[in-house]
């Protein structure tokens, strides 16, 4: 197996992870928007409302259907009844069903990443990486779960380093520049918030050499009992993995009680391994 397919495999199951978080459906009612008629939308408020809205989600389970293709493979994948935990910052656990089999589970806490293919006995194990904030070259199924639904932490950014490009007041969006300088003269991220309340519809993700490696979008919002907002339709496409990805959401709990793993990711390997698993190493196959 070639390096560059495993990549590839390992965007796809990283892919995979954030499809099944997205399961949910019947959790909230539609979100109406209010139109901002004579003003021009603050920036700081934009940024509130975002902040705010991801502080809320500590927790999230649920089930969902996704389709992913990668032309490099020349596959659609298509999961039906997946679920995924994921509890605030650092773990998360998805099982991927193709019909009623499970094709995968997938297992990230911390710094490590576990992804066991059951139909084939096999699995790969990856420890630290941090695509978006080291390399443009490696990424966890983590980095790219966060990148999806958490982009950013939106409290923590600079006002100097932020700009309101553009609003429109028909469709009721703002677009939005992060940079990583105050000169802003390198764009980390622009994005497309719909209010109000403000809501993230649309995000690019850039390298520090300018070159886009995440793009994201959101529709449909619901808000649920306890005033969370969140989208029912996520596509992403990650143009280094040549990878794209649709979620369509089923059901989802929101803050309920998850447990950590009882035991590390590299123990969970020594057993795979005694049960006759083949390891298969990411980088170097």
């Amino acid at each position: 197996m070639s390096k560059k397919y495993c990549n590839i495999l390992l965007g796809i199951i990283a892919l995979l992870l954030l499809v099944g978080l997205t399961s949910c459906t019947h959790w909230g009612t539609t979100l109406e928007r209010q139109s901002l008629v004579n003003n021009d939308p603050k920036l700081e408020e934009i940024l509130n409302d975002l902040a705010k809205n991801d502080q809320l989600i500590r927790t999230l389970k649920g089930r969902g259907t996704f389709t992913l293709k990668t032309p490099q493979l020349d596959t659609i994948y298509q999961l039906h009844q997946s679920d995924v935990s994921f509890r605030s910052p650092d773990y998360l656990y998805v099982i991927g069903r193709k019909y009623t089999a499970t094709v995968l589970r997938l297992t990230c806490y911390k710094d490590e990443s576990l992804i066991e293919i059951p139909t084939d006995r096999q699995f790969y194990y990856q420890k630290g990486g941090k695509y978006f904030e080291f390399s443009d070259a490696q990424v966890t199924p983590l980095d790219i779960f966060k990148e999806a639904f958490f982009p950013e932490a939106w409290e923590k950014l600079l006002s100097s380093r932020v700009v309101l490009k553009s609003f429109n007041k028909e469709s009721q969006e703002a677009e939005i520049e992060i940079y990583r300088d105050k000169h802003h003269k390198q764009l980390l991220r622009r994005i497309k918030v719909q209010g109000v309340p403000w809501v993230l519809v649309e995000s690019e993700r850039y390298s520090d050499e300018g070159m886009l490696i995440a793009k994201s979008s959101r529709e449909n919002y619901k808000i649920t009992p306890e005033s969370i907002r969140f989208p029912e339709v996520i596509y992403c496409e990650f143009p280094q993995e040549q990878a794209f990805m649709q979620i369509k959401l089923n059901r989802c709990s929101i803050n309920i009680p998850i447990d950590e793993p009882k035991s590390s990711l590299s123990q969970q390997v020594r057993k795979l391994l005694r049960s006759g698993y083949v390891a298969v190493d990411i980088e170097n196959p």
